[in-house]
């Protein structure tokens, strides 16, 4: 028999547990070894003082907080929900460090693909502080539900603390992120110049540089500002792979289909249309240095220096003779070699890391101003730069996107479009912690509209509201999507830190004589043993009519299932049809007190049973 967990996973004791496997001569009475390891690990250990290093103030603070684990839960919010029953959609309501550690369990080594657009940080003023390590009370403090509650506590002091609390907060939450992504999975993040440096320093330490895939420049305004000598008018984008090898040893698997752009046939090829590629490539190979002769103007060309052609002179005349290689649209050119539409299609294209033709920020706040009827956010990024991405690193039914900073819903709006348009089933999870929005002059008009429609004035609300207005207009009936929100937990925590006395030892063992909180409700208490055991978000809920003699819910995702029942006294008829029935995999949750040694003894035979 076991406990129900009651925090999000262990993920320090798991390295621990997988040294422990790999090494075990390193440890000693449980601990680890220090000095049996460096002798272990001697030749891989760099002895030198100076060293290749990346550091700031607060990264250490930042790697605990990583293995810190939560005590908050996930609850069901079906009103703002579109679709509850029937959608693979999730929008979580919280802060994202919490939400990050509550679905390790549930969604390690899931997620095909994760888009974040973090806060650029202009001047250090953003809404994350993980100094409490009871989290749950620090999301608290954070939303102002708790008393003197204070939503930011980042001010801007020196430009070097102003980058050392970016770091300190992307750190934790970059890390879990990648426990989260599957073998072929990739993350994809927007960012500026002001913290482009350290984002590729932190994710080389996380992901390794060796995952590096590359950085899309995406011309992401038109607009010409005077700020200092140039004006700026990119936004990187930093994609990492959580195992580039696999990308390298399955390429061709990764081409995107061509668009037929840029094809024609001028000259009536019955191979179709066809494009003029260049029949030069940079580098030298010696059997690919011969000279070429137009035949129209007799003028000799050769690879420009350091450049060969692109085949032997034994393919190139082959090529020649197969009417592949043309001299310019007048026939005086240098040499081209023709690439048609049909080899195109099969083969496809590969992405490259200048995007000009993208729409801008500029357009994307219009697009959502005619949807909203008001100015409701600035610069969020348009959706055809997200459904550009989703043809990267998310291109299948079921593959399940990541946004983690959702903003104003951007990801989730992009997705139902692409699927509305290639007929494919992807899902999101989006998180967004609900941050109050300032009453200035500039938020005046999202905040009368918020207002009018009878919402909270935070972002997560916006967030919500675009996915339920676009929903709609895609005119589609299974679209929709779960509302989650952070909460306290719905188990009673041991405080330590009450007990003075016998008395007050007294008093919490009698108020520990049910785990569960007041006024709790089934459903609530059923999910935080869905995230808490690692079943998906998605299972399916339904109360079990076989059973007459208790009130029993069963619980089933894709792989897994189990058994609840929250009454006080689980009687003889339901312990003997659990015994009964004929599943080796059989999991029954159940209150600690419901049971007496002897029906637990019993049951634990028949089944995985946990108690709470």
């Amino acid at each position: 028999m076991k406990s129900v967990e009651k925090e999000s996973k262990n993920i320090k004791q798991e390295k621990i547990d997988a040294l422990k496997k790999i090494i075990p001569e390193c440890f000693s009475e449980g601990a680890l070894n220090i000095e049996k390891f460096k002798t272990v690990f001697d030749e891989k250990i760099d002895h030198n003082d100076e060293q290749y290093n990346f550091t700031w103030k607060g990264k250490k603070s930042s790697i605990i907080n990583r293995q810190t684990r939560s005590k908050g839960t996930l609850i069901p919010n079906r009103g703002e929900s579109i679709n509850f029953d029937h959608t693979g959609n999730l929008f979580i309501e919280s802060d994202n460090l919490e939400a990050l550690k509550l679905l390790q369990k549930s969604y390690y080594e899931k997620i095909k693909m994760i888009y974040i657009d973090p806060p650029y940080n202009l001047n250090g003023d953003f809404v994350y502080n993980d100094n409490l390590y009871q989290s749950i009370e620090s999301y608290l403090e954070q939303t102002g539900q708790a008393k003197n509650g204070k939503l930011l506590t980042t001010e801007p002091e020196t430009v070097g603390r102003i980058h050392s609390n970016w770091l300190t907060m992307m750190y934790p939450r970059l890390s879990l992120a990648k426990n989260l992504l599957r073998e072929d999975g990739v993350i994809i993040i927007s960012i500026d110049d002001h913290e482009f440096h350290n984002l590729v320093m932190i994710m080389n330490e996380i992901f390794g540089e060796d995952n590096f895939i590359g950085d899309i420049i995406w011309n992401s305004t038109k607009s010409v500002t005077n700020t200092a000598l140039v004006s700026v008018s990119h936004t990187y984008n930093l994609i990492y792979a959580k195992s580039k090898s696999y990308f390298v040893e399955n390429r061709d698997k990764f081409r995107h289909p061509e668009t037929g752009k840029g094809f024609s046939n001028p000259d009536n090829d019955p191979r179709g249309a066809w494009k003029a590629d260049p029949f030069q490539v940079g580098g030298r190979r010696p059997d690919q240095l011969y000279e070429i002769k137009n035949p129209k103007t007799g003028t000799i060309y050769t690879p420009n220096p350091g450049c060969s052609w692109k085949n032997s002179h034994m393919n190139y005349k082959q090529l020649l003779k197969d009417d592949r290689i043309i001299f310019g649209t007048k026939g005086t050119a240098g040499p081209q070699r023709k690439r048609f539409l049909s080899e195109a299609m099969d083969q496809g294209k590969v992405t490259k890391t200048l995007w000009t033709n993208i729409d801008t920020t500029t357009h994307a706040t219009q697009s959502l101003k005619t949807l909203f009827g008001h100015n409701v956010f600035n610069n969020p990024k348009p959706t055809d730069l997200i459904k550009l991405f989703l043809e990267l690193g998310a291109p299948n039914d079921n593959d399940i996107v990541l946004d983690f900073f959702a903003g104003s819903g951007t990801t989730g709006d992009a997705i139902f479009d692409q699927n509305h348009q290639d007929d494919k089933m992807r899902k999101f999870i989006l998180i967004q912690i609900p941050e109050k929005i300032k009453n200035t002059t500039q938020n005046a008009e999202v905040l009368t509209f918020l207002t009018k429609i009878k919402k909270p004035l935070n972002i997560a609300e916006i967030s919500k509201e675009r996915l339920r207005r676009v929903i709609p207009k895609l005119n589609t009936d299974h679209l929709g999507f779960k509302v989650f929100k952070l909460e306290k937990s719905n188990y009673k925590i041991w405080e330590d830190s009450d007990i003075k006395n016998n008395l007050e030892l007294k008093k919490q063992l009698k108020i520990f004589e049910s785990s569960l909180i007041k006024n709790y409700k089934d459903e609530n208490v059923i999910y935080e043993c869905i995230i808490k055991e690692g079943y998906d978000l998605n299972s399916k809920i339904k109360k079990y009519t076989k059973i007459k003699s208790n009130k029993i819910f069963y619980v089933c995702d894709n792989n897994n299932s189990f058994y609840i029942s929250l009454d006080i006294k689980i009687k003889t008829q339901t312990i003997n049809f659990l015994s009964n029935i004929k599943d080796e995999k059989i999991v029954f949750f159940c209150l600690d007190g419901a049971l007496t040694d002897s029906q637990k003894t019993n049951l634990t035979k028949q089944c995985t049973l946990k108690t709470m």
